[in-house]
């Protein structure tokens, strides 16, 4: 499963059902792209297509309970792998890669900015 997929079970997880469009503003990419990502989920039943009674012209996406359970599986495994990872640096250590991390998040934002 690949990162975008897994981020927008999170993202379904966390705020319920939401259109694609939601989904490809959050993710910063285009909206067949998010169709593409969400017919794979769909497939493996990860995720569903929900037609709200209020608005039948609306197409909703939600994850499913298999997609909940994969995603914290997914999730564990990753706490598993970042906990070995990060297991024999220092807190000065794990403090300058955060100060590190911050400041590159932030010439990613300002790139960002100046491409729009």
């Amino acid at each position: 499963m690949s990162g975008s997929q897994v981020y927008i079970m999170e993202i379904l997880a966390e705020e319920g059902a939401v259109k694609s469009s939601v989904l490809a503003e959050r993710l910063s990419i285009s909206l067949p792209a998010v169709t593409n990502l969400a017919n794979k989920l769909v497939r493996k039943g990860y995720v569903e297509r929900q037609i709200p009674e209020t608005d039948r012209r609306v197409t909703l996406l939600a994850i499913t309970p298999l997609g909940q359970q994969i995603l914290q599986m997914s999730n564990n495994r990753y706490a598993t792998l970042t906990d070995a990872l990060w297991s024999d640096f220092s807190e000065a250590e794990l403090g300058d890669l955060l100060v590190s991390y911050k400041k590159m998040v932030q010439n990613l934002e300002e790139h960002q900015k100046h491409k729009e």
